[in-house]
């Protein structure tokens, strides 16, 4: 019974609960599936793949060679030494906002932990003056001795962090998939899987770096938005504006979720108009009141809210974290911004100096463009329902205001073609893979098709290779 999940153009509401006593009806074969059993069945083994190599790579990589890690660890240390916000002069990642590493002090002052900031002498061959040498600090097999103590641990805890907004960011992508199709629960599930897989998302989850903070509070905003937009139930509204006014508190990048949420609220929530502006100026209001005030000592400090011509200047820094912008017309933006900012997505380990061969590149740019393939079919075939095509319309819009940003800080503030500033949109992503792989296989856009484990599957067999073959070579 295809047609038995669709009431006014809109899926039938499996009301986003979790309660062991709702059922979900399986349209596929017509038998009934424990509902409790099944959603926490997906979301535990999710959680758990994600968990183990995100780990793995906390456990493989070492100290600092992830890009801006010591920054960040510098960020928390200051916090957790002296009670206040750092300068640039203290570490350069203080331009950004500071909610995470406020989180990652909380918890090391909670558990008694030492300050985490760690003095390790940088390799003299790097970059690549000596084959091979692809480190930019020198180790010592002490890093890596059971158990962790004194500032190794607490950089261990820290890393366990991003892990654990990782986690959110995954449950919360697959949260979003179920929502827009609720009988189709292998999809919804290799969307979450799409995620936890994708080696540069497990390999940030591993280190001490916001992106999977910015990333769990983006999806969760979206997820709220989504909600609200077929509910209209203030809960979800206040829901959506605490998500991304903590998200505005922890990354500037943000900006591009905002206007997703916004238009969902806006355009599409079964509302009357009024309502519906009075609801958008809630979304616009929370994070102006929660975190206005990081972004407005930012312009009074340094005169600008990224305040990225203090941190090319940073008199203090031992290094010069910020290169400057190109313009468009510059040659790296034919050719090497695309491939770049491609790789990066999938793995670029170190500092954007570990990859894998260039044939697996080329054959996941493939599968990308067999995905937009599927996503064609889908357009063409019509037969979606309002809530799934208002769903990836919103989505298909924040992955290119995300693509947008990053060529817009490349050209204005810095060239940083950097796969991670793309996380923001992952819930975008993730899902637009699944489904476009599935619709080449199954003209129903409301039944399940195993292709959309066709990434899952690569994805699975790329972190074996990165963390048996790859890193054991460069580490």
């Amino acid at each position: 019974m295809v047609g038995a999940g669709i009431r006014d153009g809109r899926p039938r509401a499996d009301k986003g609960s979790l309660n062991p006593s709702v059922g979900l009806h399986n349209s596929a074969d017509g038998r009934e599936a424990s509902f409790w059993s099944s959603r926490w069945l997906h979301l535990a083994s999710l959680a758990l793949l994600f968990i183990g190599f995100a780990t793995a790579y906390n456990v493989r990589v070492p100290l600092y060679e992830v890009p801006d890690e010591e920054a960040h660890i510098g960020y928390v240390d200051h916090i957790l030494r002296t009670g206040r916000l750092p300068a640039i002069t203290d570490t350069y990642e203080a331009a950004g906002a500071p909610l995470y590493h406020a989180s990652g002090a909380g918890v090391l002052k909670l558990l008694g932990l030492s300050p985490p900031l760690i003095a390790l002498p940088r390799n003299p061959q790097f970059p690549g003056l000596v084959p091979g040498q692809m480190n930019q600090y020198l180790h010592t097999p002490a890093e890596d001795h059971l158990p962790f103590r004194g500032p190794l641990l607490s950089i261990h805890v820290l890393r366990v962090i991003s892990t654990l907004f990782g986690v959110g960011t995954v449950l919360f992508v697959y949260l979003i998939a179920r929502l827009l199709f609720p009988d189709r629960p292998l999809l919804a599930w290799s969307a979450g899987a799409n995620t936890a897989l994708l080696p540069q998302f497990a390999l940030v989850g591993g280190s001490v770096m916001n992106d999977t903070a910015v990333a769990f509070f983006a999806a969760a905003a979206i997820y709220f938005s989504f909600r609200f937009m077929k509910e209209a139930s203030a809960r979800w509204l206040l829901a959506a504006a605490g998500s991304l006014s903590l998200g505005f508190l922890t990354e500037g990048s943000m900006i591009v979720v905002a206007p997703v949420c916004a238009s969902a609220v806006f355009f599409f929530s079964p509302l009357s108009w009024r309502r519906r502006a009075t609801a958008v100026a809630l979304l616009a209001a929370a994070p102006v009141v929660i975190a206005g005030w990081f972004y407005l000592d930012q312009l009074l400090t340094y005169g600008e809210v990224f305040a990225a011509d203090a941190m090319r200047t940073c008199p203090g820094c031992s290094q010069s974290p910020l290169g400057p912008g190109l313009p468009l017309g510059d040659p790296h933006y034919r050719g090497h911004f695309q491939s770049l900012l491609d790789r990066s997505y999938w793995f670029a380990g170190g500092l954007l100096n570990v990859f894998v061969v260039d044939a697996m590149y080329q054959f996941l740019d493939i599968l990308a463009g067999t995905a937009v393939g599927g996503l064609v079919l889908i357009a063409v075939r019509k037969n979606l329902s309002s809530l799934q095509r208002q769903g990836l319309l919103l989505l298909g819009a924040l992955l290119l205001l995300a693509l947008l940003e990053v060529l817009f800080v490349s050209v204005r503030i810095s060239y940083q073609p950097q796969g991670r500033y793309l996380f923001v949109a992952q819930p975008a992503i993730a899902l637009l893979f699944a489904i476009g792989f599935a619709a080449l296989f199954q003209r129903d856009p409301q039944r399940d098709h195993v292709a959309a484990l066709l990434l899952p599957v690569i994805l699975l067999g790329l972190n074996v290779g990165i963390l048996t073959l790859t890193l054991p070579t460069v580490y």
